[in-house]
């Protein structure tokens, strides 16, 4: 029959080439996309890459293990979901990832913000909710239980406030 050598040398170069090519234009992920100044996007944006938003997107965006940039031309009305979030436009929604956010000093973020490290640059606005807790740890435990708020700090407790409540209102001075 054949040879191996006989073999290799039947294969057309046009054959090897469209081969070549294929491996080339297949998608892999753990690349970077960017969704230019010109493109809107309404609806789920995900995937498998890190994405830089100098576009508009209005719906929801859920890269949990990915980078997520919101860049100065980027106006995005959608919760984000990141592994890091980086906001340097804008965002109506709330904004969550696993290890950080950071807000630069031109970004302008309207909604609660969650992670377990949280960066804002002198500069930035910020309208909402600041949550943050320890990342999870290896078997599903996590950092330790909050602390209860010393007295007159933080909420009041509820036989703080029944024992507030009743009496004389206070006078003001002058």
């Amino acid at each position: 029959m054949f040879k191996r050598d006989q073999a290799e040398n039947i294969s057309s170069p046009s054959a090897a080439a469209a081969a070549t090519q294929t491996r080339a234009a297949a998608p892999k992920g753990g690349g970077t996309a960017t969704i230019g100044p010109s493109i809107t996007i309404r609806g789920e944006v995900g995937g498998d890459e890190d994405l830089i938003v100098q576009g508009r997107i209005e719906g929801s965006v859920n890269l949990a293990k990915h980078n997520v940039t919101i860049g100065t031309s980027g106006k995005v009305k959608a919760d984000v979901h990141g592994k890091t979030v980086v906001v340097e436009g804008e965002v109506v929604g709330d904004v969550e990832a696993t290890e950080q956010i950071v807000l630069r000093r031109s970004a302008v973020v309207e909604g609660n913000i969650r992670a377990p490290r949280v960066a804002l640059e002198d500069g930035a606005v910020f309208r909402g909710g600041i949550e943050m807790e320890a990342a999870a740890k290896p078997g599903g435990a996590r950092g330790p239980a909050p602390r209860e708020p010393a007295h007159g700090v933080g909420r009041e407790s509820e036989p703080a406030k029944e024992a507030a409540a009743p009496g004389p209102a206070a006078k003001t001075i002058a």
